[in-house]
């Protein structure tokens, strides 16, 4: 055993002792992450594994509480819902939550501090170029609301001298009063009291001409700033300042530049960059046309456009690539002669061959697509329905025998149960001679089970049982047989519970800007046409023997059938937003169950001939009348299937999970049954009533949750748990007498 072996004994003992410590603590991710650091080091720990059983459990046992916790609250929920909203007066409108937003980096961020760092004033006389420079700087650290240690922006001053024209155009700015205060006039200006171009119709400069001597040059270090200026961007105070002095404003990655107006190239440069994979826009068409179609690509030729087409041999789908150069210029990008650009999808570079100046217009669209992070997301999308059926009954069934009336003259009974047959023996415990003891019933006109509540329509198709008629069973029963009158009573109850839970999470991850769909389906057969049965002709009998023939029925034949997948489905393309945070998604979830058959024929009789007998002894001739015959019961079932879908387009934060929509619904069904004038006496009355109580709940809900992820798989943004680390304790000399 060398020191390797020993340090790596220790690292799995303290490994261990940290993973129980997380473990006791409650903080179960961070344990289970040591252990998976510890099998890393040694596979075979057993003491690794069996951590990471105890955890698993304790999940499991916080996965029971949290499914009763979420099934209660679905209930109350449902309960909620009749609750009447009460209207809000007077209440004020609130916050808006602005979108986060990832810091831009190079030009992008140079921009964002221009346009963002308000100076609230400036106001220059005769000052010099470098001054006012210095007074920006100065005002932009002040004035930029970004953290400490991050204000202000570097600003780069280049000076050289250059030329003017005989007819500069007056920069003017704005005073505190709105009065217009003008440059004043350099060496060579126009002379006093002669009126100048008024700045708003800026006409290029004519030729020169030897008529007309061209002005001596001008040192920019030697102008004088005059300007005037409340609550302005820094972009924009730069730009004038920068025209008074005849320079000019160019943004870099790292800094502001300021340099002589004739500083200006149309040399065509070639670079090339690194862009995601979704950074050329593309089209996806779905159709016949895109069979067995190889994939072409169109050369970029003297244009330099470079469009690529992807078609699917398996004839489905048609992906059309934007060209590189339409797509820049779609984004203001300008092309001068002699420039390109491409876009190689297969290592995701773009070329572009264009100026300095359009090539940094260029730089800010690549820097704000990969600003906006990993472009493939993770999309879950959750069914949660928890269903419930509550029913309650209690009642009392009475008969009552024949009595008389203080004399033998009169006579009482229980009554009669209407049009319907008699009191079925069976629905009662004390019976005499196939009789119930009693016999007339009193509370006939109570109703009870199926009779009291009825089914759903279409369920009392799908399931015939639920439809058929029968009373609630009795618990308990009392006869008086030796009395006078005979009587019984039977009381009737009921309380029943049944939930019914559904949870369907599909998951799939694509790209941003690709559909994806994933499905976990079952695909069902069912046919949707049948030719009609053939029914042959039915002879009679002859003779005496009244004997029937009948010939072989061809029944229902079916003979086109369709496909109904069953199962989940997930359909949905995902669009990482500019700040590289939102999530906008367009989704289709889908589950659909088979729930039965329902029968749509109806059996076919045939009916046969009379035909006549002779009786040989007699010699009297009968007319017989054979009964109908069934030919075929001409079954045509057709499914019926529950679709829960939901079509939306919505907007989510990484990470975060959005509710898409919901179903709450509670069907109730009350019966309260009573005996006329008996069921009205207080409290002997209840004896004589039957209240019956049906709750039917469904809360169904749909969840969205997204997840930037990296090609690794792993989140963009972690959410685990911080690990905390203990502080060292100072050493404490030891305490001597």
């Amino acid at each position: 055993m060398g020191p390797k072996f020993l340090a790596k004994v220790e690292e799995v003992k303290r490994l261990l002792t940290e993973a129980e410590g997380f473990y006791q603590s409650g903080r179960y991710d961070l344990a289970m992450k040591r252990y998976d650091q510890v099998l890393k080091l040694d596979p075979y720990n057993a003491a690794a594994r069996r951590g990471q059983e105890r955890i698993d459990n304790t999940k499991y046992r916080y996965g029971e509480e949290a499914y009763n916790e979420t099934r209660g609250r679905a209930m109350w929920q449902l309960e909620h819902g009749w609750e009447q909203p009460v209207r809000q007066y007077g209440q004020p409108v609130g916050p808006v939550v602005e979108a986060l937003q990832r810091e831009a980096t190079g030009t992008a961020r140079i921009n964002n501090k221009l346009n963002s760092i308000i100076i609230p004033k400036i106001e220059f006389r005769d000052a010099s170029i470098r001054e006012a420079i210095d007074f920006i700087r100065q005002q932009a650290a002040a004035n930029d609301p970004s953290p400490e240690g991050r204000r202000g922006v570097d600003i780069v001053l280049r000076l050289r001298s250059i030329g003017r024209s005989n007819e500069p155009v007056p920069v003017t700015g704005t005073t505190t009063a709105g009065e217009a205060v003008a440059s004043p006039a350099p060496a060579g200006a126009l002379p006093p009291g002669e009126s100048a171009p008024p700045p708003a119709a800026v006409v290029p400069a004519p030729a020169v001409t030897p008529a007309t001597p061209s002005l001596p040059p001008v040192n920019p270090a030697e102008a004088r700033i005059t300007l005037t200026l409340n609550q302005i961007p820094l972009g924009e105070a730069l730009r004038y300042i920068a025209s008074q002095a005849g320079l000019k404003v160019k943004v870099e990655p790292y800094a502001v530049l300021i340099i002589p107006l004739s500083e200006q190239s149309n040399e065509l440069i070639t670079k090339e960059y690194r862009v995601p994979p979704g950074f050329i826009s593309t089209t996806v068409n779905i159709g016949a046309s895109a069979l067995n179609r190889p994939a072409t690509r169109v050369g970029a030729g003297p244009t330099g456009t470079g469009k690529d087409t992807q078609e699917s041999t398996g004839g489905q789908l048609l992906v059309n690539r934007e060209g590189a150069r339409e797509f820049l210029e779609s984004q203001g990008v300008p092309f001068p002669p002699g420039a390109s650009a491409h876009f190689l999808p297969q290592s995701s570079r773009l070329v572009v061959r264009n100026t300095v100046d359009n090539l940094e217009l260029v730089d800010a669209l690549v820097e704000q697509a990969n600003v906006a992070g990993p472009k493939q997301v993770e999309i879950e999308s959750k069914f949660i329905e928890i269903s419930q059926n509550n029913l309650k009954e209690l009642g009392f069934d009475w008969l009552l025998g024949p009595f008389n009336i203080g004399n033998n003259k009169v006579f009482g009974s229980g009554g009669t149960s209407g049009t319907a047959p008699a009191a079925n023996p069976n629905d009662f415990p004390f019976v005499q001679n196939g009789v119930p003891v009693g016999q007339n019933p009193v509370t006939a006109g109570n109703r009870s089970g199926n009779i009291a509540i009825s089914a759903n329509a279409l369920d009392a198709l799908l399931f015939p049982s639920m439809g058929a008629t029968a009373v609630a069973p009795g618990i308990f029963g009392l006869a008086g047989v030796f009395t006078d009158p005979q009587f019984q009573v039977v009381i009737r109850a009921l309380n029943q519970k049944k939930g019914i839970d559904l949870l369907s999470a599909p998951r799939v991850t694509t790209k941003s800007g690709q559909r994806a769909v994933i499905e976990i389906v079952r695909e069902f057969r069912y046919p949707t046409q049948f030719t009609p049965p053939q029914v042959p002709t039915i002879s009679g009998g002859t003779g005496g023997t009244g004997t029937v023939q009948v010939n072989v029925v061809t029944p229902t034949t079916p003979t086109q059938f369709e496909t109904r997948n069953t199962g989940v489905t997930l359909e949905v393309e995902p669009v990482v937003g500019p700040d590289g945070v939102t999530i906008d998604l367009n989704l289709i979830p889908q589950v659909v169950e088979f729930e039965g058959f329902i029968n749509y024929g109806s059996p076919i009789f045939g009916t046969v001939a009379p035909t006549t007998s002779l009786n040989p002894i007699t010699g009297i001739t009968t007319l017989l009348t054979p009964p109908s015959v069934l030919l075929t019961a001409n079954v045509i079932n057709q499914p019926i299937f529950s679709t829960r879908k939901v079509t939306t387009s919505v907007s989510v934060y990484d990470g975060s999970t959005v509710v898409l929509g919901g179903l709450m619904r509670e069907d109730v069904q009350k019966t309260e049954d009573r005996t006329p004038i008996i069921g009205d006496i207080p409290i002997v009355g209840r004896l004589f009533r039957t209240n019956v109580d049906q709750h039917i709940k469904r809360n169904l809900v749909i969840f969205v949750t997204a997840h930037l992820v990296t090609p690794a798989g792993e989140p963009v943004n972690v959410s685990d748990e911080e690990e905390v680390v203990p502080p060292e304790l100072p050493e404490v000399p030891l305490y001597k007498k």
